[in-house]
């Protein structure tokens, strides 16, 4: 899929889509977020993503595996809502998509795998302990698949950019 966008896609309009999908995971964040807390507050709470038994966002959300990753205990400072976690991703991974630095967009490519390793991880728990389907949790994670996508895309895009930068002043490249 990069090699069919990258002709069509300038860095400047990667950075658009890696925002834009970030703000879509910032929504995700926040809705989940205000689940939780309304959840907290009164159990009788149905929120729209609660579709039936087995597709129950509610259902992740309030497991022992919706704080601190299913991996933390209560005692570690990591024991918090992972919406909280996804807003702070997603506010970091907006901020640095505005850098065109290959070392930052580097970095972000780093974050990015890791969310990925963290959907994966997310989404076996899911299916296979939850035995359970959170439209919330799924849209998730193909928000992290889009930005991984885009990331590579824009590594390779400032890739060329540089190779041609330094072609047009005269300098070779290993």
């Amino acid at each position: 899929m990069c090699q069919v966008l990258q002709p069509h896609l300038s860095v400047g309009k990667i950075n658009s889509l890696l925002i834009f999908f970030c703000l879509i995971g910032l929504g995700l964040s926040i809705y989940t977020y205000v689940v939780e807390l309304q959840l907290e507050h009164d159990a009788r709470y149905k929120p729209m993503c609660d579709i039936s038994p087995h597709m129950s966002c509610s259902k992740a959300f309030t497991s022992e595996y919706g704080k601190g990753f299913g991996i933390f205990g209560k005692s570690s400072p990591l024991y918090k809502p992972n919406s909280l976690f996804g807003l702070m991703f997603y506010s970091m991974i907006a901020t640095l998509a505005f850098s065109n630095s290959m070392f930052i967009t580097k970095v972000s490519l780093v974050l990015i795998v890791l969310s990925n390793i963290i959907s994966l991880w997310f989404a076996y728990v899911l299916y296979f302990i939850l035995f359970d389907f959170c439209i919330v949790c799924v849209s998730t994670y193909i928000v992290n698949v889009f930005n991984f996508l885009l990331i590579q895309l824009k590594v390779k895009s400032l890739d060329i950019e540089q190779e041609r930068s330094q072609q047009s002043r005269g300098v070779k490249r290993d």
